[in-house]
């Protein structure tokens, strides 16, 4: 038997694929070492606090006498023992990982991609009668049009990583109806807190905030 398990930060999160045969688990594993995210996940919650992170995928074996795992490693060169010397499973191969992160938005039922962001509200009937304009506020980004629609990221680092993806994107395509004004004056803000809790029924505290919880 054969596992393919993808793990954070050096722990293991979950099994992601279970085969019989190795031809069968080696090909999703070469389509998985391949695979790259447009918005690449870089930080997560961990006991409540921020944390920098970094996936891999490794593909496991069910462990047989003779079998012996590959040398795996951190990012330090500290041997992880506890994967390598697995009593019931080997390792056979190791890649990095890349996962999409995901936004709350305003609107939505579900959190978002950056893509589906792009798309779905920011290029979303976008005309000279519906013009968007784009800022930051804090942690969020306001994409204001005939509607307003905020984005939350956990920080502001992660906010200006966000804001500069669709701002390069637009620019790219040289796109005439989205405008970027980038941060917000701290004379606006008050202003436009209001604006946006009477648009969107979003609690002042939260505008407040400057990272996520």
């Amino acid at each position: 038997m054969y596992q393919i398990v993808l793990f954070e930060n050096n722990e293991k999160l979950k099994v992601l694929y279970t085969y019989q045969r190795k031809h069968d688990a080696n090909y999703r594993f070469n389509v998985l070492s391949e695979k790259k995210a447009i918005f690449k996940k870089e930080i997560i919650y961990k006991n409540k606090v921020l944390t920098d992170t970094n996936y891999r995928v490794f593909l496991l074996k069910k462990r047989e006498e003779s079998d012996k795992s590959i040398s795996v490693r951190d990012e330090y060169g500290k041997i992880l023992e506890k994967l390598m010397y697995d009593p019931y499973w080997v390792v056979l191969r190791e890649c990095s990982h890349e996962i999409e992160e995901q936004f709350s938005v305003t609107g939505a039922n579900r959190k978002l991609y950056a893509n589906e962001i792009l798309n779905n509200v920011l290029l979303n009937k976008l005309s000279e009668e519906n013009i968007k304009q784009v800022f930051i506020l804090n942690n969020k980004i306001i994409v204001e049009s005939l509607v307003i629609n905020m984005v939350t990221c956990k920080n502001i680092k992660e906010t200006i990583r966000l804001y500069n993806y669709l701002r390069s994107y637009c620019y790219g395509k040289n796109l005439k109806n989205v405008l970027f004004f980038g941060g917000l004056d701290k004379s606006d803000k008050s202003l436009w807190y209001k604006k946006i809790h009477e648009a969107t029924g979003v609690g002042y505290n939260r505008l407040y905030r400057k990272m996520s919880r």
